[in-house]
């Protein structure tokens, strides 16, 4: 019972698109199958391939011209699984041949034992495009899927010829995305399982992740319940069987990005809701800043299902597929505007080139595209987000801070120097002539698809670690 409690809390809530689906019986696709075909426009079709990972079969649906470019859609979790995309097909299948499919576990697609992972996951979807004939593809992800959909891109780039991430989750270190989502009520209208449910009990899920939320965000406080299962797949498959949601849950939150992100060489668009409360937007822009050639659109106001909207996600998506031509980076200002002193102030925003900063005492300070030779933060919180930050002696120097950055690169003799603080890092890259990180006092990094470099040595990092010295 202890391990599942701890289940539940590092796993279960943080992957909050797995609440309303885990009320919903896993067996509606014996119950609709009859009646499946006949709910589809005309000239759609259905039907079953056998995929070489898990050894089951998958269900798929084909809209839309056979003769024109493919479009490959993957759902997120649920039971809904290629019914997600039922909105936003029609609208794609007008130019494209429009393929989604039902992932093993999902909808009514056989569930078989393994590890839902999104590189087995991936793994399936290729081979079966590939035995139907189908070598080069346009790719469109949403949660679940778009971390599938990223595995699939990174792991056989020539077979996709543009990239579409919609609101994926899982990118993230797991404890940084546990934070997010579980800091959040569920969004109203987010899952129709969860709306079915009975308003009081909507309430009380919603009051229950606040408030286990709470406990999650610390960092030292998240065992992972999967190492033991981590050790094989078969392990794993045979503790989770007939439990899919939270067999790839499990294995989302687990997945590793780091050191391809900035070697995928695809166009790609990244889609965001600006609220969404289940995939943080901060994974839309680590994306769209560590992927070469991408751009971010972000919807205002919309939460994790642009999907059910498909005039406001169709058109980017289409617009993006026929343009091809590459995204463009625009360059900053290159006013200098010299050394900057922040003293017990709050919600100051900075952006362009400085030589030095220094932050004292200060809250909620944001820095937006800034270059600076040096960045000091005493006693304060600090979030930035396109940062480049410069020196010969020291890039980064921490004391009891907390700092949270995003798409970063910290240079320096000494690159980042803390004392008793806390570093959220996201898309960052550490680069020490002689020591990337001196750590005092004992201080807590996250680090998510991030690097640490030195003249000897090179290590990608996605993971919670303690540097420094135990107070005294």
């Amino acid at each position: 019972m202890k391990i599942f409690n701890v289940c539940i809390r590092t796993f279960f809530l943080p992957c909050l698109v797995c609440l309303g689906v885990a009320f919903s019986p896993l067996v509606w696709a014996e119950t609709e199958q009859a009646t499946i075909e006949e709910n589809l426009p005309q000239g759609w079709r259905t039907g079953y391939e056998t995929e070489p990972v898990f050894g089951s079969k998958m269900f798929w649906v084909e809209a839309g011209r056979k003769n024109s470019e493919t479009i490959v859609l993957i759902h997120g979790l649920g039971q809904n699984g290629w019914r997600d995309w039922r909105k936003v097909m029609p609208l794609l299948a007008q130019e494209y041949r429009v393929v989604a499919f039902d992932l093993p576990g999902f909808g009514r697609s056989e569930v078989p034992t393994g590890k839902y992972s999104p590189s087995n996951y991936a793994a399936a979807v290729h081979s079966v495009l590939h035995q139907a004939g189908i070598k080069q593809f346009h790719l469109v992800g949403h949660s679940m899927g778009g971390a599938v959909a990223l595995r699939l891109a990174t792991r056989y780039p020539t077979s996709v010829e543009r990239l579409v991430l919609i609101s994926a989750a899982g990118i993230l270190e797991r404890s940084t995305f546990a934070g997010h989502s579980t800091a959040l009520p569920l969004e109203a209208g987010m899952l129709s399982y969860f709306n079915a449910l009975p308003k009081e009990v909507q309430g009380g899920i919603s009051g229950l992740v606040r408030e286990i939320g709470g406990s999650i965000l610390r960092w030292d406080a998240l065992p992972d319940p999967t190492a033991l299962l981590s050790k094989s797949d078969t392990a794993w498959g045979t503790t989770l069987k007939g439990q899919p949601n939270m067999n790839a849950a499990f294995a989302l939150v687990g997945e590793d990005y780091s050191g391809d992100l900035t070697t995928l060489d695809v166009p790609t668009l990244v889609l965001w809701g600006e609220q969404d409360p289940v995939a943080p937007l901060r994974t839309g822009y680590l994306l769209a800043g560590q992927i070469p050639d991408a751009e971010l659109e972000i919807f205002p106001g919309m939460g994790h299902m642009p999907i059910l909207y498909p005039d406001l996600v169709g058109p980017p998506i289409t617009n993006f597929l026929q343009s091809k031509t590459s995204v463009s980076s625009s360059a900053g200002s290159e006013e200098n505007h010299g050394d900057y002193q922040c003293s017990g102030q709050s919600g100051v925003q900075l952006s362009g080139h400085y030589q030095a900063i220094e932050i004292n005492d200060c809250q909620n300070v944001f820095l937006q595209d800034v270059t600076a030779n040096s960045l000091q933060v005493n006693n304060s919180k600090l979030v930035g987000r396109n940062v480049n930050l410069g020196s010969s002696a020291i890039g980064l120097q921490a004391d009891n801070a907390e700092i949270e950055l995003t798409n970063a690169h910290i240079q320096g003799d000494i690159a980042v120097s803390v004392n008793a603080s806390q570093l959220d890092l996201a898309g960052v890259l550490i680069e020490g002539e002689s020591e990337a990180v001196r750590a005092y006092q004992a201080s807590e990094f996250v680090f998510s698809v991030s690097q640490m470099q030195t003249p000897d040595y090179q290590k990608n990092l996605h993971g919670v670690f303690t540097l420094g010295a135990p107070a005294q």
